[in-house]
């Protein structure tokens, strides 16, 4: 739940409404009318305004709101273009019923928030009851315009006085962040996401319910739990015997990322990140082990331990299957094109991959020329299939050189559907195999 504020701070301190200013103006000329010409009715009737609006302004913030807030959203992570509900629970804490309000909550251009709306005015505040008459649930749909973490809050209550002279904003509560990631969009299953070295396929394992020709059965040990008892493998040796699930590895893929900030656009980086995503999570989906290599700074964290090695100690990010592709678009809702480019990207990506120890899934989504072209383009016989996307930015040599040494480049424009590229990608893919 949100933080919750006890006091509510001014966000803009009372001031006169338009109809207030008139008030103050109509009091000072008529004070200066009243000295000039010596008459004290006339005095009396400067006083009258000058005083009412200085008494609105009073009244506003020694009567001003006095609320708890939490906020909540549904769900609490969304993607890009998707709706969220963000339901705020505030309750009067005076003892008194809260004045007359409105409200609205506080957040980014990337949060279409609805305009300022009627507070309900609630009752005084009580003891040992949750939602009780002091209590208001607001409610609103709202839709993410952009990724990253976004925060929203605190909740802005508006108080006018009762004649219309004064008004004072308030900041209540505090913010919560809402995580927005990037969009992901199906892609088929096909040629792209089985890799094929040696005439033979990976063989995706499913742990959760694996099947009789999964299961070795073994000599029974002391503290083995009696569920696992192998009743069939007991049987033919005449002696106790346990099931044992075989272990098997899932198989691997890297991605290859261009984070670094080249001539590309804003609007084009965000195409990349949907790629990424869109491709991180398909292949989780079907069982893949990620791994991805960013052309610059490191920005993405990977599942905590399952790091690999990479060139000079580091540990490339790794995704595992599970609840992996949240964490991964967690991480992409973060990253940013960055300006320091690294030179062992290349290097790192030829380490993982040689450690497979056979050739896996490669997908490269580039947005610039990578000074490692050459080593990028000598990867082609550890990937299978080794898959280039191809940015708008991309000079014609990148794709010359990669397109030679064996890459299937598939050329992309900035909001390009990755669905649209992917399925471009899977034909060649299929026609190489078939005509091979």
């Amino acid at each position: 739940m949100a933080g919750r504020g006890r006091a509510a701070s001014p966000l803009k301190k009372p001031r006169p409404t338009a109809r207030g200013w008139t008030f103050g103006a109509v009091g000072v000329v008529t004070l200066a009318a009243s000295a000039f010409f010596g008459r004290t009715d006339v005095l009396f009737v400067g006083v009258f305004f000058t005083v009412i609006v200085l008494a609105a302004m009073i009244s506003v913030t020694v009567d001003r709101p006095r609320l708890t807030v939490a906020r909540s959203f549904h769900p609490d992570v969304v993607a890009v273009g998707e709706k969220a509900t963000i339901v705020t629970t505030a309750r009067n804490l005076s003892s008194r019923p809260s004045p007359a309000a409105r409200w609205r909550e506080f957040a980014p251009d990337a949060i279409q928030v609805q305009p300022s709306a009627p507070f309900p005015r609630l009752g005084p505040h009580q003891l040992n009851v949750s939602h009780g008459r002091d209590t208001v649930v607001l409610r609103q749909d709202i839709v993410a315009a952009r990724r990253g973490s976004h925060a929203v809050g605190p909740l802005i209550v508006s108080r006018t006085d009762t004649f219309g002279i004064a008004y004072a904003e308030y900041a209540i509560g505090q913010p919560r962040q809402l995580l927005v990631t990037p969009r992901v969009v199906p892609l088929r299953r096909g040629e792209l996401d089985v890799a094929h070295s040696e005439g033979t396929e990976h063989e995706l394992q499913r742990h959760s319910i694996p099947s009789a020709d999964e299961l070795i059965a073994r000599e029974y040990r002391p503290g083995d739990p009696l569920r696992r008892v192998h009743w069939r493998a007991t049987a033919r040796h005449d002696k106790l015997m346990v099931r044992q699930e075989e272990q098997r590895s899932n198989p691997e893929a890297w991605l290859l990322m261009d984070t670094r900030a080249g001539e590309a656009t804003e609007d084009a980086f965000e195409t990349l990140v949907e790629f990424i995503a869109s491709i991180g999570v398909h292949l989780l989906d079907n069982g893949f082990v990620v791994s991805v290599v960013e052309t610059g700074e490191r920005q993405l964290g990977g599942r905590s331990g399952a790091g690999r090695s990479g060139t000079l100690g580091s540990s490339t990010p790794t995704y595992d299957v599970g609840s992996a592709d949240r964490l991964l678009l967690a991480d992409l809702a973060a990253v940013d094109a960055v300006a320091a480019a690294r030179d062992d990207a290349v290097a790192e990506l030829a380490a993982g991959l040689r450690r497979a120890g056979r050739p896996v899934p490669v997908f490269a989504v580039l947005l610039c020329t990578t000074p490692e072209l050459g080593a990028l383009a000598a990867l082609r016989g550890m990937g299978d299939p080794a898959v280039a996307f191809l940015g708008p930015s991309v000079d014609p040599d990148v794709e010359e050189v990669l397109a030679d040494a064996g890459w299937l480049c598939v050329s992309f424009e900035t909001g390009a559907d990755p669905a649209e590229a992917w399925q471009r990608a899977a034909l060649r893919q299929r026609a190489a195999v078939t005509h091979g």
